[in-house]
């Protein structure tokens, strides 16, 4: 019994290793890309904790790679999916990649105020043309030839207009009058920038050189917008020293008032404090992200930011309010969680709120549904008055006296769940009586009730075979028995035309060549049949000197058409000859007595040789030799030293 058992093991240790040799060469083959992996991937920064988290196999052996591959550990380690981040509202607004193309084709205000760097154009015609540019000097100054300089600081561009009139008006006549001949204009070429200083949590803080048109939105813009931590509710305007205006970028982005969005004058300070509230909305509102709130403000204004809830919300909200230090019994209860109705929310203070969620109306199933022999059989919405006959309305109808020729219609099934059973309830329904306006069977449908129809076996669509070619009454011809075979097909197609090529007769099935052996073959419905005339050649290909086409002789064997196409070439395998007749028929190259006793396919008119290539040699594989050798090796040892224990 001992040795019985030690054979044993040793069979199942050998082919262990046989297993184990195989799957170790399979981790080779992939060990090019775990090589890819090792020389893609760095190390992770710790400047960086933004970065997802990358790792650096290098320092890996080839070994521990190949392990780590087995175990399915690199492909968790090598996933840098990153979980949806939720969106923080408004800030978006500032990732304008062209931001001064907003101030193109804008028109000058009427308080724009001139000033030092701003390039004036003067354009005279009339009985006098000249055109002039002229740049305010730091001095508020312009020189214009034959007048001298004029200052212009502080002015608008009308008042500027009518200075300079007044002016080369004393050395050109025909400005003035009451009918002048000559006419002036100017007009603003290169704006001088301004300078706002950008304090607080602005992405670029600093004095900053911005467009002379500049407001509190495009300054901000400008400099790249504003850090998630700044406030969007409170962005100061500093002017002079004190507080000018106080702007809320919600109250511009939900309700389109411009009318805190003031227009910047040079010297100005922007500052944007820290973010006093973040309130985290999700669920079914219709634009979920985080959101601030202003003192005073109810969850109604919060709602209303998000953009108010979906049609899909239920009426009540879930809120969570972060508990003040002196109000916590412990820093385990530090939130507050209630539930509150949409039209109560007005009078629920957004205080301390930090999340609230709106929920969805639950999935509710309410269908009926229709299979079978039906036009429109699916699954539809149920109402509490649907009848059978409605079900059946709505799925196509049974109008059709056509299409109710093929339905049974001495019996459909109703299946009705039944509440305290595994089973459902079946409820035959007569539609010949249903048709008849018998109520006993239009049976008032409940929730989730299913109608099947069964098809009349005994109706049925003809069925066609289709024979064209050589055939004296090509067509399609219909199956008129249950066992109709080919060759009544083709005695009422009128037997093979003149120069039909009876042996090459091909027939197809679901697109399918169908091997022929005479023509006792039952046809079914979508078969097609096509006669050629006789080709008169062989085709020849594969392993051969001169693939092609050969003059098909009777009585000539494959050696003769072999050689007439040179010969086998040196990778041709003599053994492995196929011969496919144009039938659909194939035949293979017989070998017997280790190939010393070969006998030929017959080649028939049409036929197709094929010569295969000689099978490569297999490789010997010095790495799955020496893995094998080595664990049974070790069985070995392991078993004989058992054995040796048990004597």
């Amino acid at each position: 019994m001992k040795k019985l058992f030690t054979i044993l093991l040793f069979i199942i240790s050998f082919i262990a290793a046989q297993i184990e040799s195989k799957d170790f060469e399979e981790l080779i083959k992939q060990y090019p890309r775990l090589k890819t992996y090792s020389s893609n991937v760095n190390a992770p920064t710790i400047n960086d904790p933004n970065e997802p988290i990358q790792f650096d196999f290098t320092d890996y052996t080839d070994t521990e790679l190949l392990l780590l591959d087995s175990l399915g550990v690199l492909s968790v380690l090598l996933d840098t999916t990153e979980a949806e981040e939720p969106v923080y509202f408004g800030y978006k607004f500032f990732n304008n990649s062209d931001k001064f193309a907003i101030f193109d084709n804008i028109p000058i205000p009427g308080d724009y105020r001139l000033g030092s760097g701003d390039q004036l154009i003067i354009s005279i015609w009339g009985s006098t043309q000249f055109r002039s540019r002229h740049l305010i000097n730091r001095d508020g100054n312009v020189f214009i030839d034959g007048i001298g300089q004029v200052n212009l600081a502080g002015l608008d561009i009308m008042t500027a207009e009518i200075s300079i009139k007044e002016k080369l008006s004393e050395v050109y006549s025909t400005l003035a009058g009451s009918k002048p001949t000559t006419f002036l204009s100017v007009s603003l070429g290169q704006l001088k920038s301004i300078n706002i200083s950008f304090v607080g949590e602005v992405n670029i803080p600093g004095i900053q050189a911005v467009h002379p048109f500049s407001d509190i939105t495009t300054a901000l813009l400008q400099v790249g917008g504003i850090d998630t931590i700044g406030t969007l509710r409170n962005i100061q305007v500093i002017r002079d020293g004190k507080i000018f205006k106080i702007f809320d970028f919600y109250e511009y982005l939900v309700n389109g008032n411009t009318s805190q969005n003031t227009r910047l004058l040079n010297g100005d300070v922007i500052f944007v404090p820290v973010r006093q509230s973040t309130v985290e909305i999700v669920g079914e509102v219709n634009r979920p992200g985080i959101y601030e709130a202003k003192s005073g403000e109810s969850l109604t204004n919060l709602i209303h930011f998000a953009g108010d809830l979906t049609q899909k919300a239920q009426p009540k909200i879930e809120s969570y309010r972060l508990l003040p230090s002196e109000q916590r019994t412990s820093d385990d209860f530090a939130y507050q969680v209630f539930y509150v109705d949409i039209k109560h929310a007005q009078y629920e203070q957004a205080k301390d709120i930090v999340r609230i969620r709106a929920f969805s109306v639950p999935d509710v199933i309410r269908e009926v549904s229709i299979f079978g022999q039906i036009k429109s059989p699916g699954v539809y919405a149920f109402e509490e008055s649907m009848t059978v006959m409605d079900l059946f309305k709505i799925a196509g109808g049974l109008d059709d006296k056509t299409f109710l020729k093929s339905i049974y219609t001495k019996e459909a099934e109703l299946i009705r769940q039944v509440p305290n059973s595994i089973y459902p309830n079946k409820i035959s329904i007569n539609l010949v009586q249903l048709l008849n306006d018998q109520n006993d069977q239009n049976i008032k449908l409940q929730n989730e009730d299913i109608i099947l129809v069964r098809e009349n076996v005994k109706y049925a669509k003809p069925r066609y075979v289709t024979i064209n070619g050589k055939i004296n009454i090509p067509g399609k011809y219909t199956i008129q028995a249950k066992e109709e075979t080919l060759k009544n097909i083709i005695v009422r197609a009128g037997g093979f035309s003149e120069n039909a090529y009876v042996n090459g007769i091909q027939m197809y099935r679901d697109s399918v060549q169908v091997v022929l052996h005479g023509y006792e073959i039952i046809v079914a419905g979508g078969d097609s049949l096509y006669v050629p005339v006789a080709p008169g050649v062989v085709k020849i290909f594969g392993e051969v000197q001169r693939q092609g086409v050969v003059q098909f002789v009777k009585g000539k064997s494959l050696r003769y058409y072999i050689e007439r196409a040179g010969g086998f070439s040196n990778e041709a395998d003599r053994k492995r000859v196929v011969v496919n007749y144009a039938n659909g028929d194939v035949r293979l190259k017989k070998n017997y007595l280790l190939t010393l006793i070969s006998i030929s396919p017959p080649i028939k008119d049409g036929s197709t040789i094929n010569v295969y290539q000689r099978r490569p040699k297999p490789i010997f594989n010095v790495t799955q030799f020496l893995a094998s050798t080595a664990t049974a090796a070790t069985s070995i040892a392991t078993l004989y030293l058992l054995y040796q224990n048990n004597k």
